[in-house]
C-alpha cells in the first residue's frame, strides 16, 4: 500500500462522568457557584432559589414497584400515585436548583480541582485551582466582560530532577487547598508536594493572587514520610497545616502475620516565608488497609481515617478509637491497637474500598459516607469533647444484600443511593422567602453511574441542642478514668432504639440532579425503533458496574413522535402557523374575552396555510377542517400570521397589505400597501405587527385597545431609507433588560471604588438621595398569562362602533383605511414611560440597534453583528434617536474588538430574534441570528455595564451639590451578548440558490403531475365511454325488433355529454383534490409532457411557465421564489415541556433551555414519505437531489405550534416535500427513570439496566439485534462468593448425596465434578461479593425486560455480539443470532472453564395487553469448552471464538457449531474483527494480528502481518475503509488509538510480516467499545471511552487532509489555550508508551479547528485561512463534507 493514508478525529459527545467538585463564589461576589470536572471538561453552575410548585419537581422522591425476574411479566418501575415523595416542600416555595453558567473544553484532563478563597471583601471572587497530568497546575478566574475564564497563572513541575527515574502511570495529581486560602498544594512524584502561597484572603491590592511556589520532598531526614497515601489541609492552626497518611513499610494482606499495623498519620506544619516544613505530631500503628483523610472541624477536630474494615479517628497524634465495620477486621489488626477497638458496628459486616467511597461531614459530629456500592450510611462520632470513643454508623439508603442476598436491587433507584465519585457542601445565601431552609445543609454529590445529586440534608435537632455541645447518644464517660487506666475501655455497643433515635432526625431531600452517560462499559449501535427507518441510528451505552447499572440511549437528532400525518391538496405548500383567538362577549355593552388564566390549555383556532399563489384557513382542533368563506386573505400567499388585543384578534399579513379577523374568522379590518411596495417579511408581537418590503423599508403598525384596530406607527425617517437588512420585535416579559441607572442602583460599592481611585468617596446617603425624583423602572416578575392579560382590556363601544367593527372589510376601502391609519399615528414624543417592547433593527452597514417602543428610542447598539464576533459589545453612547445618520455612527467610539470591514462574501445574516427561553422562572435572553449560508448562532445575553458609563458616573459622583444631575446613557441597556458553543455545524453558501431550484422543480414536477393526471381521467372517462357505447351497439345487436334508422346525433350527443363530464371531473380533480389514488400513479405508462402551470402568480413579475433551472437566473429567481416570505424563528412557549425556538432552514434545529438555563442546540429530523406528486414519474433521468426530493424530510420550511386534546404541546410540521406532519416532543418528567432529556448534549434516556436485575456486565455490555430490532443486555445481582469444595472425593459424595435426596440418579463412580458444581465451603463470615449474571431481553419500545436467561453461579459474560451467520433455513442464507462467550471465576487455583451460547429472538404471542411481549430468547446451541471464551466474531458467515489464547472459525450448520480452522495466538485474544477474507486480532499483551483467511481447498488462517513490537495491549480494534484503502485501528489499554496499515511492497515491513504504524492519537480516557459504522461515502468507527465521552474516527483524502491541518498547526500557535495547555501534548502519546519506530503526522485532532468555523468569528476564520493561503469557505466547505459522514444519528 503505497498511497499514503489520513486520519481525521473528533470528540462528538463530550465526557460527562463528574470526577470532581468544587464550591466556590467564582462568577460573582457571594455567589453560590458549582465548579464540575468531567474529564476535559469543565462546567460551572450557580445555585439558585426557583419558585417551585407542588408536583413540578423534575426528580420526584416517589417509591417504585418491582416485579420478580422470575415472574411472568417484567415492567419498567411505575410511580405510585397514591404516595408522596418524602421531603416533599410545601406549594409555591423557592428551592435550590443548578443553572448552568458556562462549559470550557480544555486540552487537557482535569485530574483535580480547588476553591482558592478569596475572602468576603467587596469586589472578592474566589479563583479555581486545577490539577493536570503529568505534573501541572493552573489557576483561573472569571471573566466577566466576555462570561468566558481567564488564565491567571500557569505552573508546571515535570522537570526531570523531580522525577524518581520511573514513569508513574497511576499518578494522580492529588490536589488539596487550605481552608483558610493561604496556599495549596499538588503531589507530584511519588513523596513530593508543590506548595503555591496565595495572597493574604481579602487583599485586593495585591499585584498577582499568589507568590512563588517551591516544592517539598517528604522523604527528607527531617520529616521522613514515605509512601504518602492521602494528605489533607486541618483547620483551626495559625500556620498551614498538613495530615498526611503515609505507609512506612509497605505490606500486603499475605504479609499480614509478619506486618499488619504499617500505617501513620504525620501532622507537619508549612512556614510560607521560609519554604520549610516542620513535623508536628505524628500516630503511627494504624491499619494497614487504610485509604483516604477526612478533616474534622472544631470542636472535635483531628481526621477520620477510612479503611477496608475499619474507620479510626486520630486527635493530636493519638488515637482515639478504631471502629470495626465486620468482623474480620480484628485479624488485620495488631495486638498493640486492641485497646482502642471499637465493636459497635461490627454486626454490619461492611466492607469498604475508601477509593470507591465518598463521606461528608453534617454538622461537627456526623458523617454521610456513600459506599462504592451505593450504599449511604450516617456516622456519628460519639464521646465527649475531643475524645471520640465510638463511631455509630446507621444505614438510610440501599439494600442490605448480605442480611438478604435474594433481596432485589429495585430500591437502588432510590433518590440518594448513587454510585459516588465526589462531593463538596454549598454555602447558599437564602432570602427571605426560603429562611425555614437556613438551616439545612446543602450538598452536591458526583455520581459513577450516571446521576448527580444536589442534596439538602437537614438535622431536626439542631435547633434543639445549644452551640458547641458534643454531648452525643451515648452515656456520660469518666475522662479522668479513661485516660489514667481505672476503668476498662468501654466496648459496649449502643442500643438499637438510641441509634434510631438520632439517625430518625435527619432528612434527606433531592432538589436537583444533573445526568450523565458514565461510567461507560459497553456500546452498541442500532437502529431507533421511534422511526424504523436504517438512516435513523441510535447509540446505546451500558453504564454503571454490576452492582449497579443503567443503559443510556443517545440519538443526535431529535426526533418528534408523528401523531399524524398527510399530503395538502393544492400546489406545494411554503408556510404554515396556528393561532389562537378568544371569543368576545357583549356584557352590558362591554366586550369581553373569556377568562385567560387558562391560555395554556387553550386550543388552537386556526391553521393557515400558505402556497405560492394561495392561502387556505383550517378550523384547528383534533381534526382538520378547511373554511371556504372567511375573512382571511386568500388570493395569494401569507407572510406570517399571529394574534393581538389579548388574543381576541388575528392578523394576517400578505403580500400586498394585512387583515384583522376576529374568533369568528370574519373580517375586521383591511389595510393595503402601496402597490409597488410588496411585503416580504412580517412580524407580530401583541400590540404591534412590524413589516418589511422588499425595498428595504420597514413599516410597524400598532393596535389601539380603544379602538381594536391597528393603525401606522409614525417611524423615523431611517425606516424610510430601504436600509433595513433584518428587523424583530421582542417583548421584555420578565423586565430583564436593565438600565445603566439600574445597574448603578444595585452596584454602589464598585463605584465608589471608581470614586476612591479618583481621590473622592460618595457616602451611601448621598447616593441614595442621588435619583431621588427620578423614575427608576421597577423589577416586576409578571407571568406569560399576566402579560397577556394585562394587554386585554376591557373596551367601552358605542351602537355604532360595535356594528362597524364587526362589518365585513371591502376591498376597496384599503387605501382610504391605509391612510386613515397613517393620519392616526401614534407619534415617539406624544408617549412617555418604560415600555417592555423593544425592537431590534439590523442595517446594510452591519450595525444592530435595539429600540424602546413606542418612543423608537436606541438604547443599545453593536457593530458589525455579521461578524458573529465572540462578544457583542454597546459600540455608542445610547440615548438618541435612531434617526440620526448611519455614517456618522461609524467615527464614534466604542467600537466592538475585533471590527472588520466586510463580512464574508456568501454569509450575509438572514434573520435575527431576541427570545427569552424559560417561561415564568426562567429569565434569560438569548439572541438568535441565522446566516444565509444556514449557520445558526446563539448569544445569551449577560448584565454588563459599559466602561464609558462607570467613568462618567464615578466622575459625576465626586460632586456632591449637583445630585440632580443626568447623565445621557442612563436610559441605556447595561447589556452584552456572550456566543454560546454548539455542534451543529451546517454551512452552504449556496443554500438559498438551491432552495429556489427546488421551488422551481417543484412547481416543475406538479404541473407534470398535474398535466399527467388529466390526462389518465381523460383516458379513464374515454375508456368508460367507448365501453357504454360498445355494450349499447352489443343490445341493439340482439334486439330482434330493432329501429332502422340510426341517427348520427345521437353519438354527438352522447359524446357531447361525456366531454363536459370529461371536463367536469378534470376540473373538479384540478380545483378541489391534490393527492389522487394510489393506482394512477402506478401506470405511468402515459407519458408526462411538461405544461404550463394553471394557477396564477398575481404578485410575481413573471410568466406562468414552468421554469427550468437553466432558464431562470439568480435575480429572476429571486423576484419568482422569494425565500424571505418564511419566518425561520417560530418561537414555542412549550415544546414537551420546554420552552423552544425552531429554527428552519439548511439543517433544522430547535434551540431550547431546561431547568438548566443552558440554550441547547439540537437538530431534528422529521421521518416522512414524499408525497405522490413530487413522485418522479420515470426514474430515469430524474434529478433527485437537485430537487430537494432525495431527503424529503429536509429541509422544514415551515412550524408552527399544535395544541389539542389529541395532542397536547405539540408541532405541526411543514416539509418541503408539502407534506404536513403533526408531531410532539416524547419528554417525560421523570428523566433519571425513562424520560428523555433535551437538557444535554445530545437527547439522552437513562433507564435502568432492565427491570428485573440491577448490575451489568462491564464485558458483556449490550448487543443490538438486527432482525428484531431488540437489545440484549448483560445484567447482573449481587450474590455472596464461598469457594468450592477442594477435595474431589468429598464433591463426589457431596454430590451423590444430593442426588439421592432430590430422588435423581447418582453420579458414576469416579465421576470428576467441575468445580462450579460442587457444594461451598463457608471459611469466612464476611464473603465477597459477586455478581450473578443473566441474558435479559430488552423491548425497543418500553425498555423493559420482556424475557431472560439465567446463567448458572460465578458465570461471567466475557463477550457478547449480534452476528450474521449463515444459515441454510433463513432467506438470503444467513440470519442475525446472539454469541455469548463466558468464563467461570471460581478462584485463582481453579482452572477456568468457558460456555459459548447461540441465542435467536423469535416472535411469540404477547400476553394480553402486553404488546411487547412479542419476542422471546430461543436458545439454538450451548457448549462448554476448556478456557474462558474472550472474544467472538464473524467471518465470511462463520463464528470466530477464541479459547484464552487460541483462536477457532466455526461453521453454524443444523444449529450445531463445527470447528474448520483454528489459529494459535500469543497471550489471551482480547477482540477479534472480521472484514470479508480478513480477521483483526487483538491481544491484551502481544499486540494486534492482521490475519487472512483461506477458504479455497483445506480452510485455515494465516497471519499476514503483526504488530512490529507485540507489545501493545490491545482492547479493541476495527478497519477504517475509504474507497480502495484500509486502515487498522486499535485502541490500547492505556486510552490510545493506534493506527496501522499492511503494506507488503514497502521495504519497512519485511514483504508484509510487519504492520507499519500510520499515527497514534490519544483519547486520555480508556476505550470500552469500537464500533464501525457503514455511511454514505466512507466507514466512521466510533470510540467510546469510559468517562463518557464518543470520538469519531474516519479517514480523508490527502487533499483535505494537508489543508486542514496547515490550518490546524497553525491554530495551535496562534490561539491562546484556556489554563496555559498544550493541544499537541494532549494527544500525544507519552514518551515512556510509544514504540522505536516514531509515527507519521497522519492524524488531524479536529477538535481545535472545527470549534473555531462552527461557533468563531468570520474574522478569526477569516485571518486562519488566508495564512494558510486558503479562504474560510474552502475550509468550511472540507469540514462539512468531511462531518456529514458523523451525522446518521
Amino acid at each position: 500500500m503505497r498511497d499514503p493514508v489520513y486520519t481525521y478525529c473528533r470528540e462528538i459527545l463530550p465526557p460527562s462522568v463528574v470526577e470532581h467538585a468544587a464550591s466556590l463564589s467564582f462568577t460573582r461576589p457571594g455567589a453560590c457557584n458549582l465548579a464540575l470536572a468531567r474529564g476535559n471538561l469543565l462546567e460551572v453552575y450557580e445555585v439558585g432559589l426557583v419558585m417551585k410548585k407542588s408536583g413540578d419537581d423534575e426528580v420526584p422522591s416517589a417509591e417504585y414497584e418491582y416485579r420478580d425476574a422470575g415472574a411472568e411479566e417484567f415492567d419498567l418501575p411505575m410511580i405510585r400515585e397514591d404516595q408522596t415523595a418524602p421531603g416533599q416542600r410545601s406549594k409555591n416555595t423557592k428551592q435550590p436548583q443548578l443553572h448552568l453558567i458556562g462549559r470550557w473544553s480544555l486540552h487537557g484532563k482535569i485530574m483535580d480541582l480547588r476553591a482558592v478563597q478569596r475572602g468576603k471583601a467587596r469586589g472578592g471572587v474566589d479563583r479555581l485551582l486545577l490539577s493536570f497530568a503529568e505534573a501541572k497546575m493552573s489557576l483561573v478566574a472569571f471573566d466577566a466582560d466576555t462570561q468566558g475564564i481567564a488564565t491567571e497563572s500557569i505552573h508546571y513541575y515535570e522537570h526531570d530532577a523531580l522525577k524518581q527515574r520511573t514513569f508513574n502511570d497511576g499518578q494522580t495529581c492529588d490536589l488539596r487547598t487550605d481552608p483558610e486560602g493561604r496556599c495549596a498544594a499538588l503531589r507530584l512524584y511519588d513523596d513530593q508536594l508543590a506548595v503555591l502561597p496565595f495572597a493574604a484572603p481579602g487583599d485586593l491590592t495585591a499585584a498577582k493572587p499568589y507568590a512563588d511556589s517551591f516544592v517539598v520532598n517528604l522523604r527528607d531526614a527531617g520529616i521522613g514520610v514515605r509512601n504518602v497515601r492521602d494528605f489533607a489541609f486541618l483547620s483551626g492552626y495559625l500556620e498551614p497545616t498538613l495530615a498526611l497518611l503515609h505507609e512506612q513499610e509497605t505490606t500486603w494482606p499475605g504479609r499480614a502475620e509478619e506486618a499488619v499495623d504499617t500505617c501513620s498519620v504525620t501532622i507537619v506544619s508549612l512556614d510560607l516565608g521560609r519554604n520549610s516544613v516542620s513535623v508536628l505530631n505524628a500516630a503511627s500503628k494504624l491499619p494497614y488497609d487504610c485509604r483516604t483523610l477526612l478533616p474534622v472541624p472544631e470542636p472535635v477536630g483531628g481526621v477520620m481515617i477510612f479503611a477496608s474494615s475499619s474507620i479510626t479517628h486520630v486527635a493530636n497524634g493519638a488515637i482515639s478509637c478504631i471502629s470495626l465495620l465486620n468482623h474480620a477486621a480484628k485479624q488485620g489488626i495488631g495486638a498493640s491497637m486492641q485497646n482502642y477497638l471499637d465493636e459497635t458496628n461490627v454486626d454490619l459486616e461492611l466492607v469498604l474500598d475508601p477509593s470507591g467511597s465518598v463521606c461528608t461531614l453534617v454538622g461537627s459530629n456526623t458523617v454521610v459516607l456513600w459506599t462504592q456500592y451505593g450504599h449511604v450510611f450516617l456516622l456519628r462520632l460519639a464521646g465527649n469533647g475531643r475524645l471520640i470513643k465510638r463511631i455509630v454508623a446507621k444505614q438510610i439508603a440501599g439494600t442490605d444484600i448480605r442480611k438478604n442476598p435474594h433481596a432485589l436491587t429495585a430500591p437502588l433507584w432510590d433518590d440518594i443511593s448513587i454510585l459516588p465519585s465526589c462531593a463538596t457542601e454549598l454555602h447558599l445565601v437564602y432570602d427571605d422567602d426560603s429562611a425555614y431552609l437556613s438551616d439545612e445543609q446543602l450538598f452536591f454529590i458526583g455520581g459513577r453511574s450516571g446521576r448527580s445529586l444536589l442534596v439538602g440534608v437537614r438535622d431536626a435537632n439542631t435547633l434543639d441542642r445549644a452551640a458547641g455541645d458534643s454531648d452525643n447518644i451515648v452515656d456520660d464517660i469518666d475522662i479522668e478514668a479513661e485516660l489514667y487506666g481505672d476503668a476498662p475501655p468501654s466496648s459496649t455497643t449502643i442500643k438499637g432504639s438510641e441509634r434510631e433515635e438520632w439517625s430518625a432526625s435527619y432528612t434527606t431531600t433531592v432538589y436537583d440532579e444533573i445526568v450523565g452517560t458514565g461510567t461507560v462499559v459497553g456500546m452498541d449501535i442500532g437502529i431507533s425503533a421511534a422511526s424504523g427507518a436504517a438512516e435513523n441510528l441510535e447509540m446505546v451505552s451500558c453504564m454503571g458496574n454490576e452492582w449497579r447499572g443503567s443503559l443510556c440511549i443517545q440519538q443526535r437528532h431529535v426526533q418528534p413522535e408523528i401523531v399524524a400525518s398527510f399530503d395538502l391538496p393544492g400546489s406545494p405548500v411554503r408556510g404554515v402557523w396556528t393561532v389562537r383567538c378568544l371569543r368576545e362577549y357583549n356584557i352590558g355593552g362591554v366586550m369581553q374575552a373569556a377568562d385567560l388564566a387558562s391560555l395554556a390549555d387553550l386550543s388552537d383556532t386556526f391553521m393557515v396555510v400558505s402556497r405560492d399563489t394561495s392561502t387556505s384557513v383550517f378550523a384547528a382542533g383534533d381534526d382538520l377542517q378547511e373554511l371556504d368563506r372567511t375573512g382571511f386573505y386568500a388570493n395569494g400567499p401569507t407572510i406570517d400570521v399571529g394574534e393581538i388585543l389579548g388574543y381576541t384578534r388575528v392578523v394576517q399579513v400578505h403580500t400586498h397589505g394585512l387583515r384583522v379577523v376576529n374568533a369568528s374568522g370574519r373580517e375586521v379590518q383591511s389595510i393595503g400597501f402601496d402597490q409597488d411596495q410588496h411585503a416580504i417579511f412580517a412580524e407580530i408581537a401583541d400590540p404591534y405587527v412590524l413589516v418589511r418590503m422588499r425595498s428595504g423599508k420597514a413599516v410597524v403598525f400598532e393596535a389601539s385597545s380603544d379602538s381594536g384596530r391597528l393603525r401606522e406607527a409614525a417611524v423615523p425617517s431611517y425606516f424610510e431609507g430601504g436600509q433595513v437588512v433584518a428587523a424583530s420585535l421582542f417583548e421584555d416579559v420578565h423586565h430583564v433588560l436593565g438600565t445603566n441607572r439600574e445597574w448603578a442602583e444595585r452596584n454602589k460599592d464598585t463605584l465608589n471604588d471608581q470614586a476612591r481611585a479618583s481621590g473622592e468617596a460618595l457616602l451611601d446617603g448621598d447616593f441614595d438621595n442621588l435619583y431621588a425624583d427620578a423614575a427608576v423602572a421597577k423589577k416586576r416578575k409578571r407571568g406569560v398569562d399576566h402579560a397577556a392579560s394585562q394587554r386585554q382590556l376591557r373596551r367601552k363601544h358605542s351602537d355604532d362602533v360595535f356594528d362597524d367593527l364587526y362589518d365585513e372589510g371591502d376591498n376597496d376601502q384599503a387605501d382610504e383605511e391605509m391612510e386613515d391609519a397613517k393620519d392616526e399615528g401614534a407619534r415617539p414624543e406624544d408617549v412617555r414611560g418604560d415600555s417592555p417592547m423593544f425592537m431590534l433593527v439590523l442595517t446594510d452597514s452591519g450595525d444592530l440597534n435595539i429600540l424602546r417602543l413606542p418612543q423608537f428610542e436606541r438604547v443599545w447598539t453593536t457593530r458589525r453583528l455579521d461578524n458573529l464576533l465572540d462578544t457583542l459589545t454597546v459600540a455608542q453612547v445610547a440615548g438618541a434617536k435612531l434617526a440620526a445618520a448611519s455614517d456618522s455612527d461609524s467615527d464614534e467610539e466604542g467600537a466592538a474588538p475585533g471590527h472588520v470591514a466586510s463580512a464574508t462574501h456568501g454569509r450575509r445574516v438572514d434573520q435575527i430574534r431576541l427570545v427569552q427561553l424559560g417561561g415564568d422562572s426562567i429569565t434569560d435572553t438569548h439572541l438568535l441570528v441565522l446566516t444565509t449560508a444556514g449557520e445558526v448562532a446563539v448569544y445569551r445575553a449577560f448584565e454588563h455595564c459599559a466602561h464609558e458609563y462607570m467613568s462618567q458616573r464615578a466622575a459625576a459622583t465626586t460632586s456632591r451639590s449637583d445630585l440632580e444631575l443626568q447623565l445621557d446613557n442612563d436610559d441605556g441597556l447595561a447589556l452584552r451578548f456572550a456566543r454560546m458553543q454548539h455542534d451543529v455545524l451546517a454551512y452552504d453558501p449556496e443554500y438559498q440558490q438551491k432552495m429556489r431550484r427546488v421551488q422551481a422543480r417543484q412547481e416543475k414536477a406538479f404541473a407534470e403531475w398535474e398535466e399527467r393526471s388529466k390526462m389518465q381521467l381523460v383516458s379513464k372517462v374515454e375508456e368508460e365511454r367507448t365501453a357504454r357505447k360498445r355494450a349499447v351497439e352489443k343490445q341493439q345487436r340482439e334486439e330482434t325488433m330493432a329501429v332502422a334508422d340510426w341517427d348520427e346525433g345521437s353519438d354527438d350527443e352522447v359524446g357531447a355529454s361525456d366531454s363536459a363530464v370529461v371536463a367536469k371531473v378534470v376540473e373538479e380533480n384540478v380545483e378541489t383534490s391534490f393527492a389522487a389514488p394510489d393506482d394512477i400513479y402506478a401506470d405511468d405508462s402515459t407519458p408526462s409532457k411538461p405544461t404550463q402551470n394553471i394557477s396564477e402568480q398575481p404578485t410575481l413579475p413573471s410568466d406562468n411557465k414552468a421554469v427550468e433551472d437553466s432558464d431562470i437566473d439568480e435575480a429572476e429567481a429571486a423576484l419568482r421564489y422569494p425565500l424571505d416570505l418564511t419566518r425561520k424563528f417560530i418561537v414555542l412557549d412549550n415544546l414537551g415541556g420546554y420552552p423552544a425556538v425552531f429554527v428552519t432552514g439548511l439543517r433544522a434545529v430547535v434551540v431550547l433551555a431546561g431547568s438548566k438555563r443552558f440554550a441547547r442546540v439540537h437538530p431534528v429530523r422529521v421521518p416522512v414519505k414524499l408525497p405522490p406528486s413530487l413522485q418522479p414519474a420515470e426514474a430515469k433521468g430524474f434529478d433527485a437531489e437537485a430537487s430537494g426530493l432525495l431527503v424529503p424530510g429536509r429541509p422544514l420550511v415551515g412550524v408552527a405550534r399544535f395544541h389539542s386534546r389529541a395532542c397536547a404541546n405539540g408541532i405541526v410540521v411543514l416539509t418541503q416535500s408539502g407534506t404536513l406532519v403533526v408531531a410532539r416532543l416524547p419528554v417525560s418528567a421523570q428523566t433519571a427513570r425513562g424520560g428523555i432529556e433535551f437538557d444535554s448534549a445530545w437527547p439522552v434516556r437513562c433507564i435502568p439496566a432492565g427491570t428485573a436485575h440491577g448490575g451489568i456486565s462491564t464485558q458483556g455490555g449490550v448487543a443490538f439485534h438486527a432482525g428484531s430490532g431488540s437489545y440484549v443486555a448483560a445484567t447482573a445481582t449481587p450474590e455472596l462468593f464461598y469457594i468450592r469444595e477442594p477435595n474431589p472425593d468429598i464433591a463426589f459424595r457431596q454430590a451423590t448425596e444430593a442426588a439421592e435426596a432430590a430422588g435423581k440418579p447418582a453420579p458414576a463412580p469416579r465421576t470428576v465434578i467441575p468445580e462450579y458444581q460442587r457444594h461451598d465451603l463457608r471459611t469466612t463470615s464476611v464473603p465477597p461479593l459477586v455478581p450473578r449474571f443473566s441474558i435479559d431481553l430488552l423491548s425497543p419500545e418500553t425498555w423493559e425486560t420482556v424475557d431472560s436467561y439465567a446463567l448458572d453461579a460465578h458465570e461471567h459474560v466475557a463477550a457478547m455480539r449480534t452476528l450474521e451467520l449463515e444459515s441454510a433455513q433463513a432467506e438470503g442464507g444467513s440470519r442475525a443470532l446472539l454469541c455469548v462467550g463466558t468464563g467461570f471465576v471460581l478462584g485463582e487455583d481453579v482452572m477456568s472453564r468457558g460456555r459459548v451460547y447461540v441465542f435467536d429472538i423469535v416472535d411469540v404471542v404477547p400476553l394480553p395487553g402486553r404488546p411487547q411481549t412479542n419476542r422471546k430468547l430461543k436458545l439454538l446451541y450451548t457448549e462448554e469448552v476448556h478456557g474462558v471464551v474472550s472474544a467472538v466474531g464473524e467471518l465470511r458467515g462463520n463464528l470466530v471464538m477464541s479459547e484464552g489464547s487460541k483462536l477457532y472459525v466455526r461453521s453454524f450448520a443444523n444449529d450445531t457449531l463445527t470447528s474448520f480452522a483454528f489459529l494459535d495466538c500469543h497471550t489471551w485474544v482480547r477482540t477479534a474483527v472480521g472484514l470479508r477474507n480478513f480477521l483483526l486480532v487483538g491481544d491484551v499483551a502481544s499486540g494486534l494480528s492482521f490475519v487472512g483467511f483461506q477458504e479455497e481447498g483445506p480452510a485455515r488462517l494465516h497471519v499476514l502481518g503483526r504488530d512490529a513490537h507485540a507489545c501493545l495491549p490491545v482492547e479493541c480494534a476495527d478497519f477504517l475503509v475509504l474507497g480502495q484503502q484500509l486502515q487498522l485501528l486499535a485502541a490500547g489499554a492505556h486510552g490510545h488509538l493506534h493506527l496501522f496499515v499492511y503494506a507488503p511492497r514497502d521495504v519497512h515491513s519485511f514483504g508484509g510480516q510487519r504492520l507499519l504504524r500510520r499515527g497514534e492519537f490519544s483519547l486520555r480516557s480508556r476505550v470500552v467499545s469500537l464500533r464501525r459504522v457503514v455511511g454514505s461515502t466512507r466507514h466512521v468507527c466510533l470510540a467510546a471511552t469510559a468517562d463518557g465521552a464518543v470520538h469519531a474516527v474516519s479517514m480523508v483524502p490527502e487533499k483535505t487532509y494537508k489543508r486542514l491541518q496547515r490550518v490546524n498547526a497553525q491554530l495551535v500557535r496562534a490561539v491562546p489555550p484556556v489554563c496555559g495547555l498544550n493541544p499537541r501534548e494532549y494527544r500525544a502519546v507519552p514518551l515512556h508508551r510509544r514504540q522505536n519506530q516514531a509515527p507519521r503526522r497522519t492524524v488531524l485532532d479536529a477538535d481545535l479547528l472545527v470549534p473555531l468555523y462552527a461557533h468563531g468569528s468570520v474574522a478569526r476564520q477569516r485571518e486562519a485561512a488566508q495564512r494558510d493561503g486558503t479562504t474560510a469557505d474552502r475550509v468550511l466547505r472540507d469540514i462539512v463534507e468531511t462531518e456529514s459522514a458523523f451525522g446518521i444519528f
